[in-house]
């Protein structure tokens, strides 16, 4: 049997942890070992010190220096670390093999200093601007969802930095991220990572490294002005909707498929059995509510999962209701204010009154969307359920941005060149915006009139040439 490769690393090893890699007869074990206990010895970590922080920037490491398999190499590490766990002298600090299916750092895993740091910067901007009212440069307070993201972009930073060539354990504080070189390896590596062509995340991580930058760690102007330089060349030239959205829209249109969404709400409570209502139609009845909505007030899922019985909505008559969110609750800081009619107002009975507390139960609570245990339906999980409603229903890949972008279509192709109103239906804080988005779905309808023209004049032509 061949001897196992021995680790760069491995000549760093001083007395003392080879005393206690002699603890096991296993070559194997010690081999594995070797690498990551020389690593330790290196950076004056003992072993009774070694924490997961300390695995994952040995893992990055591995990763610089090219070695053949360093994901194996470190996950067969924390194995054999673990396996020496009960011998004498060994530490009994358990590490946690990273994954075969991601390379990221987790926020709880970053280094003890920079996560202290980082906690303090992030529990600033939950609060930030609060008290400023005379500031009104002070980025506004960070929703608990927002903040979850940006712990995440924060992870990816990092892991940039070390991919691009950093050392994990050179970040002691936040700051260290973002000073001039730094940056460098950061930002060269996100380039790099999406081929040297504008990219909107590799854009939006270079804006949140300016923002660090920027509000918490005061950097120079120099370093600031290296970010906005990367962020702009990062960033993709706005062009409205996505070609996926358009192509899945010309499905819906062309296919003959539009009547088929429009009327599977309420096909699919008619075809229910209301005598003896139950979860499972309870379920159903709550996507077809949910789908009117987004046809009649094509919201964004944030507000569509939020919708509150007692705050939002608004009931003038038995044809006629309103649906009303204040700006602050809204992405661009715009109040919506939907006017939704009959066929909305029969679906929200049926649910409210029937299929509603079967979900609620004991629970008491004014949330429109909710789970079988009563808890409110995150945007997530509601938007999942309604895309599987749709395909369950009509065949039709459609999530719930969709229908933003199916509103404005149709309402064009009956009105063209009407975008003002089109900006009142989505909520749109200017009209360029709107007319950003569906300019090119007009085009598919002019073409399509030019196309008659042409036909028209050929029929007419052959006509002419007849005896």
């Amino acid at each position: 049997m061949p001897r196992p490769v021995s680790n760069p690393f491995a000549h760093f090893i001083l007395p003392p942890a080879r005393l206690a890699l002699d603890q096991t007869d296993c070559r194997y074990t010690r081999s594995a070992l070797f690498g990551f206990v020389g690593y330790l010895c290196r950076e004056g970590v003992p072993l009774a010190a070694a924490r997961q922080e300390h695995l994952l920037a040995y893992a990055a490491e591995c990763a610089a220096m090219s070695l053949s398999r360093p994901k194996q190499i470190v996950r067969d590490t924390a194995h054999a670390w673990n396996r020496m766990i009960g011998k004498p002298g060994w530490p009994k600090t358990q590490l946690v093999p990273p994954s075969s299916t991601r390379s990221s750092i987790k926020y709880p895993d970053l280094p003890a200093s920079l996560k202290a740091d980082a906690d303090s910067y992030f529990e600033l901007r939950a609060g930030w601007g609060e008290d400023d009212l005379f500031d009104a440069s002070a980025p506004q307070p960070l929703a608990e969802a927002t903040l979850k993201d940006r712990r995440g972009k924060f992870c990816q930073l990092v892991v940039h930095y070390v991919e691009g060539g950093g050392r994990l354990a050179d970040l002691k504080t936040v700051s260290d991220l973002v000073t001039e070189a730094a940056t460098k390896k950061i930002l060269s590596h996100i380039w790099t990572k999406v081929g040297k062509e504008p990219n909107a995340h590799a854009a939006n991580l270079a804006r949140f490294l300016r923002l660090i930058a920027e509000h918490h760690c005061g950097a120079p102007e120099s370093v600031l002005q290296l970010i906005r330089n990367a962020e702009s060349k990062m960033r993709p030239v706005a062009s409205g909707m996505t070609s996926t959205n358009k192509k899945r829209l010309r499905t819906i249109l062309e296919d003959k498929a539009l009547p088929r969404l429009l009327t599977l709400p309420t096909d699919t409570v008619a075809a229910l059995d209301l005598v003896h209502p139950n979860l499972t139609d309870a379920i159903k009845v709550q996507s077809a509510l949910a789908m009117q909505i987004e046809l009649e007030a094509p919201m964004r899922a944030k507000n569509l999962a939020a919708l509150d019985m007692d705050r939002h909505f608004d009931f003038v008559s038995e044809t006629q209701s309103h649906i009303i969110i204040e700006s602050a609750d809204v992405k661009n800081k715009v109040t919506l204010n939907y006017v939704l009619g009959a066929r909305f107002l029969k679906l929200y009975r049926f649910y409210v009154d029937i299929y509603r507390p079967l979900l609620a139960g004991e629970h008491p609570t004014s949330a429109l969307f909710i789970s079988r245990t009563g808890r409110t339906k995150n945007p997530a999980e509601l938007a999942a359920q309604l895309q599987a409603f749709i395909k369950e229903g009509t065949g039709l890949r459609m999530n719930i941005h969709l229908f933003r972008h199916l509103t404005g279509y149709i309402f064009l192709r009956h009105y063209p060149g009407q975008y003002e109103p089109v900006r009142q239906l989505l909520g749109h804080k200017s009209v360029k915006t709107t007319i950003a988005f569906y300019v090119g779905l007009e085009e598919d309808a002019t073409f399509k009139r030019y196309g008659a023209i042409l036909d028209e004049l050929i029929a007419q032509e052959g006509q002419n040439a007849s005896p």
